[in-house]
């Protein structure tokens, strides 16, 4: 009897890992794909179109920036993605007493996860604080237009090593997003 219960829990524990493995996996992907998605659409669209349209494009970053809170949302995503991947990574470490993480697999997927953890040191070094900068002087601007005058030019000379500064970041980002996700889509074959 002793051996039939021991038996009936390690199946139970199986289905439970496997469960929360595929719950991990769905985090792990789904918040990838918005955290890539988004840091891609505003590096190579949404930045580049603002800069062009000049200061009155910046009632519109402002409304998605803040009003949408889309930053808050990459944030949510990008903790998501990196917290689901290093739980991934330590049940498959753990399943297989540590040979994982000396397997091919396991070390493209470590490379992917430094790539990711590296893009988000430089959303939170370089861009998430110029980005609040740009959104208070965005702020500035706009109570200069609603008063019915043009922005301040010191304002705009203020805002372009800034949007400068923001687009480089994002794209040092996007990159390391994309380069992370490609190790993540390829380990499992190696």
């Amino acid at each position: 009897m002793s051996g039939q219960r021991s038996t009936s829990w390690r199946c139970i524990v199986e289905r439970m890992n496997s469960s929360l493995m595929a719950l991990l996996r769905l985090i792990h992907i789904l918040a990838g794909i918005f955290w890539v998605g988004a840091t891609i659409v505003l590096a190579a669209f949404l930045l580049p179109a603002a800069r062009v349209v000049g200061p009155s494009a910046g009632a519109l970053m402002s409304q998605i920036m803040q009003g949408r809170r889309l930053q808050r949302w990459i944030n949510i995503s990008m903790t998501l993605a990196i917290l689901a991947g290093f739980a991934l990574y330590g049940i498959d470490s753990r399943l297989s007493g540590g040979a994982f993480g000396r397997s091919a697999t396991g070390m493209t997927l470590g490379l992917g996860a430094l790539l990711a953890i590296a893009a988000a040191g430089v959303g939170g070094a370089m861009a998430q604080p110029t980005g609040r900068k740009l959104g208070a002087i965005a702020q500035r601007m706009g109570e200069a237009q609603r008063a019915g005058g043009a922005p301040p030019p010191a304002l705009v000379t203020e805002a372009e090593p800034l949007q400068r500064k923001l687009a480089t970041a994002l794209t040092i980002m996007a990159w390391l997003l994309v380069l992370s996700a490609t190790t993540m889509a390829v380990a499992r074959y190696l």
